[in-house]
């Protein structure tokens, strides 16, 4: 998803492409540690923070930019790189272990919002950002990453979730921006 706002110089698509290039880079390491290659877990870890803390927040972030009020160059890097520290803080400094929930959450609301918003404009991208934010909100805080529903396991399913989720959403910021 993070190729396809490549080249695109709008903050909406520069803030998506950021986010799904952590979370792209954090799904690529999470593929090898679950072939067993321990060897990179502390960078998975690090990288699965940096997806959820900074990486998720920015979806919420390109979706405010086209939908509640544009951020100027400026002031876009100044959020980022206030997630970036937020996020080092609150997982190496002062652990907040809800920091993530909470981030993810909010960025989520903003994306819901922006879509509600947008639905008499762009119908099909109001639905995939509508259906992407759900998708998000189930997998993380309904299904979860442990236990299985019966053969399955949740944390199979989590990730397929949060794969369709970040396509729907990439899809609605390609459409109402």
């Amino acid at each position: 998803m993070a190729y396809k706002f490549k080249g695109l110089s709008s903050v909406s698509a520069r803030a998506a492409l950021y986010a799904f290039s952590f979370v792209g880079i954090s799904a690529g390491l999470g593929s090898l540690h679950f072939l067993g290659v321990n060897a990179i877990d502390p960078v998975y870890k690090f990288t699965i923070g940096l997806a959820g803390c900074v990486g998720v927040p920015l979806l919420g972030v390109s979706f405010f930019h086209f939908g509640i009020r544009p951020l100027s160059d400026k002031l876009f890097f100044f959020k980022f790189f206030g997630m970036l520290i937020a996020f080092l803080c609150f997982t190496y400094i002062y652990p907040f272990p809800l920091y993530a929930t909470i981030a993810s959450g909010l960025a989520m609301v903003i994306v819901i919002v922006v879509s509600i918003l947008k639905f008499s404009r762009e119908r099909n991208g109001a639905i995939l950002g509508l259906v992407g934010a759900v998708l998000f909100v189930l997998a993380g805080l309904v299904i979860g990453t442990s236990g299985s529903r019966g053969p399955i396991l949740n944390v199979d399913l989590f990730h397929v979730g949060l794969a369709i989720a970040n396509y729907c959403i990439g899809s609605s910021i390609l459409r109402l921006k």
